[in-house]
């Protein structure tokens, strides 16, 4: 008998090639969408942990600092560290213009895990041989080639160095800010004088141990860390105890999802599924309604029903081989090539991101459980159907809303039209699932293009940029420095030259308070704790209430960050409270009766920071120079602050390593110079004229190369163009899943059009030979397939609409960068083309499927 149901089961399958094609075709497609969206979920996973990696530069699982020599030998033999590299950081280097250049003493192994392995070349082996990036090369006067001769300068214990080396080997640097130039061990035994272990006297770290470790397991590498470094004497936590030593988890590796990742994951998983559902349940139960006389058959002849489900499933399994394949294959292809525009686009905020995705293991198994998991559910019905059908009700079987034949009253008149009407209740859970897939493609389309639309280009471009322009000294947008000092001031010459620039409109210098600028501080009232703590990157001292922390100056007071500005950059500030006119503010301020103080907004609603508005409109801030009181300033207004206002771009780490969370000041370039003892300029803000945005970008750039290699700058245009290509991200993914819906519900109408075809030869026959013409009946299939699409279109647009105004609101609302914007025009361009793809396809179904003459066609329905 097992023979006997192979034999059956493989001619049933032969026998049935359309339905074997379109089946096959509907479990591919559902495999496309789950390998596509797995393929850029888990791409655009490995791409944001790489580039995490790359901007913390490090792969490693962790890292351990200011070590001592033992220290060091003892995590090395730790259980669960796989391998440790050794790092010795030195200094800065001195001698570098634009690029920050770290110089340490390292191991290939440090190396490998810091992205710093040379790919030109080799390690350092001599004293005096180095590695380094090409840009970090390029920044010290010579071009990136192995052999090449440069001279590094730092300091180190306090002592300047000036040391000639020689390039052993160099690696392409994965950012514009920096790099790290390496030395091996030989350099270190070659200069123990730089290498004196005196951090936990003077806070030097040249003679400290660091290394970035991978470990064999990552559960609970938290505690062991801890537990090892209080083992090896060391103090993990407190940053005043003398022998600090801190261990971390590198998180740009150990990525924890988040409960909201997880759930969105779930939820796309479950639209999918119900995606390939409606496919792949209509396409079986299609075939079923064709085959039920056949499996009456079989059951007269003595097949059970659990036979009749094996052979149903086994040849849902022969499709499944082929259609899986086939669709991950595509799919994966897809989502390769998704992917690079994908993330490209996804923000602003993240610079250099890494791009790419392997075949994983993980992307085909994910994949095809899924999709198989959707087949097994869209079959149990069909399958149940057709083997538990009597054999003299499949005998008798005629398609109808239930299974079985029921009496339906016609539509009433004799209208083409009406007639179409009147043929879709032949199975309304089939109209239905046609209805519902072409719903959602329409539905789905309309709320990302509400969501791309929302995206307000020019509300986040203003956020990073008021200006046209805006130019600074190189280390101001540097994340890793800053503007902190005075020599990281914009030149004056710089300014001089571009405010000669034809079309050059509101240039304003904007002035700032450095770590050089203690002997000026403020007071207003704020209390502290009296514990006070080092800025590891400004130097200063710092102080601290309940949850802040502040920048001190030589008499304890606070420093705040403080700005001086000409009228047109306050002009364009957003002033909130207080005096809201920007010229009588400006006047007020220059005569010296008060201040403008700016306060850090929340993104989500730009409401004003209730933690850092520490000071209220009319309270008093007492200005201190060299200890004694200067000038006492009311607060005249409070404006909300942008990115623009206290930094460049989304850089502002230098800002906050002088001020920390203490008010953030704004005075009139007067007062601010008789105020300050060396007033620098942080910032050179300024528009053009409506067609000079070409001709000033080529001037900067080409002002970088040659005049001043210092400067850096951002345009308004860069900015824009950036918050462009999320709307462009947002269009693309929602477009991509709203065709895969469309694609599934056109193949769902096709069919369902094949199959009527086929299936209602006989009564088209007869309709033709009692008079209806064959146009009649083409216009009868084209009013049944407009009848779906119209359907889906009605009710995608009630259901866009009211998802727009709800749940697509609330999300934009949600997020500072969108302005929500309400839509129907992506819903009725879905409708339009679902409309003539529905009109098109009964056209092609009677044209391929309905031939011969009327007696042929009467016998071939037999």
């Amino acid at each position: 008998m097992e023979d006997m149901l192979k034999t059956l089961t493989r001619r049933s399958f032969a026998a049935s090639r359309v339905r074997n094609c379109v089946a096959v075709l509907a479990i591919a497609l559902t495999a496309v969408l789950f390998t596509a969206i797995t393929t850029i979920a888990l791409g655009t996973a490995e791409s944001f942990t790489l580039t995490l990696q790359m901007q913390k530069m490090s792969r490693s699982d962790g890292e351990v600092r200011y070590m001592t020599a033992e220290q060091f030998q003892a995590l090395g033999q730790a259980d669960f560290i796989e391998a440790a590299g050794l790092r010795m950081p030195v200094a800065y280097l001195s001698s570098a213009v634009r690029h920050n250049i770290e110089f340490n003493v390292e191991d290939e192994t440090q190396a490998e895990l810091t992205f710093c392995t040379p790919t030109h070349g080799r390690p350092p082996a001599a004293p005096h041989e180095v590695v380094a990036s090409d840009l970090a090369l390029r920044d010290l006067g010579v071009e990136p080639e192995t052999g090449a001769e440069i001279t590094i300068a730092f300091t180190a214990h306090g002592q300047e160095y000036a040391l000639p080396m020689v390039v052993s080997g160099w690696y392409e640097a994965l950012g514009s800010q920096l790099s790290v130039m390496w030395a091996g061990t030989a350099f270190r035994d070659a200069h123990p004088e730089i290498f004196r272990y005196t951090y936990h006297e003077d806070g030097d770290m040249a003679g400290t141990y660091f290394s970035d470790f991978t470990a064999r397991s990552t559960l609970g590498l938290e505690k062991k860390l801890q537990d090892l470094v209080c083992d090896l004497g060391g103090e993990p936590d407190d940053q005043t105890a003398p022998n600090y030593t801190p261990a971390t988890v590198n998180r740009a590796t150990n990525v924890r999802p988040s409960p909201f990742q997880i759930a969105a994951a779930a939820a796309f998983a479950v639209l999918f599924m119900v995606c390939g559902y409606l496919l792949i349940y209509n396409v079986f139960d299609i075939a079923v309604m064709q085959d039920i006389r056949r499996f009456g058959l079989y059951r007269t002849i003595g097949m059970s029903r659990r036979q009749v489900r094996t052979l149903m499933n086994r040849q849902a399994l022969w499709l499944s081989g082929i259609g899986i394949p086939l669709g991950m294959l595509g799919g994966f292809f897809i989502g390769k090539a998704a992917l690079p525009l994908i993330m490209n686009t996804v923000a602003t905020e993240y610079k250099y991101l890494s791009t790419g995705v392997s075949p994983s293991p993980a992307i085909f198994l994910t994949s095809a459980a899924l999709t198989a998991l959707t087949v097994f559910c869209s079959t149990r019905k069909p399958i149940r159907i057709a083997a538990s059908t009597p054999p003299i009700a499949a005998f008798r079987y005629v398609e109808s809303g239930g299974g079985r034949r029921a009496s339906r009253r016609s539509a009433p008149g004799a209208g083409i039209p009406r007639l179409a009407w009147s043929n879709l209740g032949r199975n309304r859970r089939r109209t239905g699932f046609i209805v519902l897939s072409l719903m959602l493609c329409v539905v789905l389309l309309n709320c990302a293009g509400t969501a791309a639309d929302s995206m307000d280009v020019e509300k986040e471009t203003a956020f990073m940029i008021r200006t046209d322009f805006a130019v600074v000294n190189v280390v101001s947008a540097s994340n890793t420095k800053g503007f902190m000092r005075r020599s990281d001031a914009l030149r004056a010459e710089t300014i001089a030259d571009i405010a000669a620039r034809p079309g050059v409109t509101g240039g304003s210098a904007i002035y700032k308070n450095t770590a050089e600028d203690t002997n000026v501080t403020y007071d207003f009232g704020h209390p502290m704790t009296g514990e006070t703590f080092e800025n590891p990157h400004s130097g200063l001292t710092f102080g601290i209430d309940q949850y802040r922390s502040f920048g001190l100056g030589d008499d304890g007071r606070m420093l705040c960050n403080v700005y001086g500005m000409e009228e047109t950059a306050l002009a364009r500030m957003d002033l909130r409270e207080g005096e809201t006119d920007a010229h009588a503010l400006f006047q007020k301020m220059s005569a010296g009766e008060g201040v403008l103080v700016g306060v850090h907004v929340n993104r989500g609603d730009m409401s004003l920071v209730p933690e850092l508005d520490l000071a209220d409109v009319g309270q008093r801030i007492t200005v201190y120079k060299n200890g004694a009181a200067a000038m006492e300033l009311p607060v005249l207004a409070k404006a909300a602050l942008t990115t623009d206002d206290v930094g460049i771009g989304y850089t502002d780490g230098g800002p906050y390593a002088i001020g920390g969370d203490g008010l953030t000041l704004y005075l009139p370039a007067s007062v601010y110079k008789a105020l300050y003892d060396a007033p620098a300029v942080y910032k050179y803000s300024f528009n053009v004229e409506d067609g000079y945005e070409a001709e000033m970008t080529a001037f900067l750039e080409d002002y970088m190369e040659t005049a001043d290699p210092g400067m850096s700058y951002l345009s308004a245009q860069a900015a824009r163009e950036s918050s462009e290509a999320t709307q462009r991200m947002i269009r693309l993914v929602g477009g991509f899943v709203g065709l895969i819906f469309g694609l599934a519900g056109i193949l769902n109408l096709t069919n369902t059009l094949i199959t009527t075809v086929l299936t209602r030869r006989r009564e088209f026959a007869a309709m033709e030979s009692v008079g209806m013409t064959r146009r009649q009946l083409t216009g009868m299939m084209v009013w049944e397939g407009v009848y779906y699409a119209a359907g889906a279109c009605l009710l995608g647009l009630v259901l866009a609409a009211a998802l727009d105004l709800t749940l697509v609101k609330s999300m934009v609302d949600s997020m500072w960068q969108f302005t929500f914007r309400f839509t129907l025009a992506p819903a009725l361009a879905a409708c339009g083309v679902l409309l003539a793809v529905s009109a098109a396809v009964p056209v092609l179904a009677l044209r391929y499927f309905h031939k011969g003459s009327i007696v042929e066609q009467l016998r071939a329905a037999e």
